[in-house]
């Protein structure tokens, strides 16, 4: 069964969920590639450096970190309307995870140097990134309290 993908101006509007103004809304979608990525196919790795942020529109995307032996941990699963990459981004820091397509998805990738360019020419989206950031943080710091509960052996399965 051929997978079909929603128009991506619906899923930027509705799913992002951002305060951005028409014009920087606008600019945002100028400033992107469309790209469908197949079913494990890697964004990024963590200690990679970034090349920019994805904007997921379509799909479901691993989110994982290596523990100290090697093996995965995932942490997560990204869906429709979250950005990928984009404290890397924002730091010049490299990424802290691997980010991989869970099944077939679609993104929407623009490069650092032009979300860059975009924050400084669009100042009212800086509070929609520190928003994204914020919530990242609390999801962050959820997730740690639930390892921190839970057995060592259910953390690594």
């Amino acid at each position: 069964m051929k997978e079909t993908y929603p128009s991506t101006a619906g899923i930027l509007s509705n799913k992002l969920k951002s305060p951005l103004t028409p014009v920087a809304f606008t600019a945002l979608k100028a400033i992107q590639t469309v790209k469908v990525y197949p079913k494990g196919s890697e964004f990024f790795m963590e200690g990679q450096s970034p090349e920019g942020i994805y904007v997921l529109y379509a799909g479901r995307v691993e989110l994982s970190i290596a523990d100290n032996q090697g093996r995965k941990m995932i942490l997560g699963l990204a869906r429709p309307g979250e950005i990928l990459g984009l404290s890397a981004v924002l730091s010049g820091n490299y990424h802290e995870e691997t980010a991989a397509a869970a099944v077939p998805s679609q993104t929407g990738f623009v490069k650092r140097r032009d979300f860059l360019r975009f924050l400084g020419d669009h100042p009212e989206a800086a509070f929609w990134v520190v928003q994204l950031l914020s919530e990242r943080v609390t999801t962050t710091f959820e997730q740690l309290s639930c390892i921190r509960r839970a057995p060592s052996r259910e953390i690594r399965q």
